[in-house]
């Protein structure tokens, strides 16, 4: 998948939560324009980032560099108000929601034996 194509599934995923650029850039510790990069595609996202975004956001990684995979609803929800949202609130979701991820995992590995 290309950086515009990630950047449009970023940006989609991203308001379709209710979160801002700026949030998201507070989460990733950097500027607002950055994720206005990575949204549009101009900037390059490394891993590291993408999987955090990941975790956030309650998608599994894989949502974001393979096409085939569809970015409907997420894996993971869970409600919460997103005004006025502190620094540790954005940490705390991203924890809950790869914690929830993993738990999910973890129950579909057990039903398929």
């Amino acid at each position: 998948m290309d950086s515009r194509a990630i950047g449009r599934r970023l940006q989609a995923i991203r308001e379709s939560l209710g979160f801002t650029q700026e949030q998201v850039a507070n989460y990733l510790c950097t500027k607002r324009e950055v994720i206005s990069y990575y949204e549009t595609g101009t900037r390059k996202i490394n891993t590291v980032t993408l999987q955090k975004l990941a975790d956030l956001y309650g998608y599994r990684f894989s949502c974001f560099v393979d096409e085939q995979i569809p970015y409907k609803a997420p894996e993971v929800s869970m409600a919460f108000r997103v005004h006025d949202l502190s620094d540790n609130d954005l940490l705390t979701i991203a924890q809950v929601k790869k914690m929830a991820m993993n738990l999910d995992s973890l129950f579909s590995l057990l039903e398929e034996s």
